[in-house]
C-alpha cells in the first residue's frame, strides 16, 4: 500500500507501489549477486542496515526480505554508476537526483539514499537531507577505520600542492588515501572518506571553503588527528567579506581535533596574517600539540636560504637545531614554504627527516601548478589551474626571477566582490614593479589593468587571440619566459594547450 509505514523484520519500511514480475526480479537478482560478492576475499562492502543505523534513516522499499541487502560502491551520478553501487539522490539550486532513480537502477544500482518518497524497485533509505545524510555516514564510517593518522589541509593558496607534497611523503611509508582532484567540499571530502578501507594507514583529506562555517562542517565530518592550516589570504572575499573572515574560517579546521583521538595536532604558519589568532583560539580550545613552520625564529620548522635556478629551488629547513639541505623539481618560494608544512605534519605524525626526505625530493609537482615546460632558451609555466590576489603575486615572483624578458597571460579572478577592482589594480602594478616586460590580459574585470601596467600590456576577447600573441613574441625571441595563470573560470588552460601546439608544430615542420 503506498504511503504506509510498516514494521517488517523489525525495520521500518516505507512501501512503495508495485512494479511489473520481471522487474521484481531482476532486482533481486542484483541483490543475491552483491549478497554473494563479500564472501570472496578482500573485497569490501557495506550493508544498508549500516547505513539506516548511521544516518538514523527510515526504512524505504517495495521489496521485503529477511536477507542483508550490501553495496559495495557509492554513486550519486548515473553517468559513472558501477553494478552493485548504492545511489544517493543528491539536490542542489539546479538539478535534483531523485529524477534518475530510475535511471540508477537500471544500471544496476541495488539501493538508494533519497529525500523524498520516489517509486522505485530496489530498498533504500529516506532521510530529511541527502547531502547532510552522506556526511553522516562518511563520518561513521571514518570511525570504522583502523587509519595510523587522518591528516587535514586547508588554506587560502597551496592546498592541492600540500595535499600532493603530503601524498608522496606519507605514500613512502604506508598505505595512503588522498583527496583526488578539487574534491574538497561538502560533497567530495565525505565521498572521500568512504574510500577509506581498512588497509590504509594514512589519509590526506583537502577541504575548502567559499563561506563561513563549511571547513567546520567538514572537520566535525572528518575528525582528524592532525589538521594544517596553510595560510590566509584574501581568497574568495566575496564568500567570507574581508580578511579576517578568511583566517576565522580556516581556522575552524582545528574544532576537530581531540574529538576521536587525543591528543590532536595543529600545524600552522608563522609567517601568515591570522598567525596570531589562531594561536589565541588553539590556547582556548586546549590543543596544547602545536607545530610551526615558516621563517620567524619561533618556527618548528624554519624555512631559511632560499634560491632557485634552472627550474628548481633549493633552501634549508632547521629542525631542532640541525640543518637540512633540499632540492625540489619545482619552482617558487611558496612551494618551499610548502614543503616545511609538510614536514611538519610529517614529525607530527611521528617520522623523522629519514623517512620525511624521500616525500620531498620524489615530488615533481601538481598539474597547472607552476609546471614548467622548457621553450628555447625559456620556460612556459602552466598556473592556470586557479588564481587570488596572493598565489598570483607568488607566481610574479616566480617569473621574475628568472633570466630573460617574461610576459603574464592572465585571466580574470573570481570571487573577490567589491575588492575585485582593486585587486586587479593591484596585481599589475605588483607586475610591473617586479620588471615583468609584457602583460596580458583576459576577462571584464582584467580590463583595468592594461592602464596600470602601461607599455607592453593588452586586453584580448578571447583564447585564441591572446594565445597568437604570445606565440609570436616567442618565435620573434622577444619573450623567453611565459606565465599563464588565472582563475579556473578563466580556463587558461587553452592558452598553455594553444602555445604548446603551436610550438610543436612549427618545430615538426622545421623537421
Amino acid at each position: 500500500m503506498d504511503g504506509t509505514i510498516g514494521e517488517t523484520f523489525g525495520k521500518r519500511f516505507v512501501m512503495r507501489q508495485a512494479f511489473n514480475p520481471q522487474e521484481m526480479v531482476d532486482c533481486l537478482q542484483r541483490q543475491i549477486n552483491v549478497k554473494q560478492e563479500p564472501m570472496q576475499e578482500q573485497t569490501f562492502y557495506w550493508t544498508l542496515s549500516d547505513l539506516a543505523e548511521s544516518v538514523d534513516g527510515e526504512w524505504l522499499s517495495s521489496l521485503v526480505a529477511d536477507e542483508e541487502i550490501y553495496f559495495d560502491s557509492i554513486s550519486t551520478d548515473t553517468r559513472t554508476l558501477q553494478p552493485g553501487a548504492l545511489y544517493i539522490a543528491l539536490k542542489g539550486e539546479n538539478f535534483d537526483g531523485h529524477n534518475f532513480v530510475a535511471e540508477a537502477v537500471k544500471q544496476g544500482a541495488v539501493a538508494v539514499l533519497v529525500s523524498s518518497e520516489v517509486a522505485c524497485p530496489v530498498p533504500g533509505v529516506l532521510v530529511e537531507d541527502t547531502r547532510i545524510a552522506l556526511g553522516k555516514f562518511a563520518q561513521w564510517h571514518r570511525r570504522q577505520m583502523p587509519v595510523k593518522k587522518l591528516i587535514a589541509v586547508t588554506g587560502s593558496n597551496g592546498k592541492t600542492t600540500t595535499k600532493s607534497i603530503l601524498l608522496s611523503l606519507f605514500s613512502q611509508i604506508g598505505r595512503t588515501l588522498a583527496t583526488e582532484g578539487n574534491l574538497n567540499n561538502d560533497y567530495g571530502v565525505p565521498r572521500t572518506l568512504l574510500n577509506l578501507r581498512p588497509g590504509h594507514e594514512y589519509a590526506i583529506i583537502e577541504m575548502g571553503a567559499n563561506h563561513p562555517k563549511e571547513i567546520e562542517y567538514l572537520t566535525l565530518m572528518a575528525e582528524p588527528d592532525i589538521a594544517l592550516l596553510n595560510n590566509a589570504s584574501g581568497a574568495h572575499l566575496e564568500g567570507f567579506g574581508s580578511l579576517q573572515g578568511v583566517i576565522e574560517t580556516k581556522g575552524e579546521i582545528f574544532l576537530g581535533l581531540n574529538r576521536l583521538h587525543s591528543p590532536g595536532t595543529a600545524v600552522i604558519n608563522t609567517d601568515s596574517p591570522g598567525y596570531e589568532y589562531w594561536q589565541a583560539s588553539l590556547q582556548d580550545l586546549g590543543i596544547k600539540d602545536v607545530r610551526r613552520f615558516g621563517e620567524a625564529l619561533q618556527a618548528d620548522v624554519r624555512l631559511q636560504n632560499f634560491s632557485s635556478a634552472d627550474g628548481m629551488i633549493e633552501f634549508e629547513l632547521v629542525i631542532g637545531g640541525q640543518t637540512h639541505a633540499v632540492s625540489m623539481t619545482v619552482m617558487g618560494k611558496h612551494n618551499a614554504m610548502n614543503a616545511a608544512a609538510c614536514v611538519a605534519v610529517g614529525l607530527a605524525a611521528g617520522l623523522n627527516w629519514e623517512e620525511i626526505r624521500p616525500g620531498l625530493i620524489n615530488f615533481n609537482g601538481v598539474s597547472g601548478r607552476l609546471q614548467k615546460t622548457k621553450i628555447g632558451q625559456g620556460w612556459l609555466i602552466d598556473d592556470s589551474y586557479n588564481a587570488n590576489p596572493e598565489s598570483v603575486k607568488a607566481a610574479i615572483d616566480t617569473l621574475a626571477a628568472l633570466p630573460g624578458a617574461s610576459v603574464l597571460c592572465f585571466g580574470a579572478m573570481a570571487e573577490l566582490g567589491e575588492t575585485t577592482r582593486q585587486a586587479h589594480e593591484e596585481v599589475a602594478a605588483y607586475a610591473f614593479q617586479k620588471g615583468i616586460k609584457r602583460l596580458y590580459v583576459l576577462g571584464e574585470a582584467a580590463r583595468v589593468m592594461p592602464d596600470i601596467f602601461g607599455e607592453g600590456a593588452n586586453w584580448f576577447e578571447n583564447h585564441e587571440s591572446m594565445t597568437e600573441a604570445v606565440t609570436a613574441d616567442i618565435h620573434n625571441q622577444t619573450l623567453q619566459n611565459v606565465l599563464v595563470k588565472g582563475s579556473r573560470s578563466a580556463r587558461m588552460e587553452k592558452v598553455v594547450q594553444g602555445v604548446l601546439q603551436s610550438l610543436d608544430s612549427v618545430k615538426n615542420h622545421n623537421e
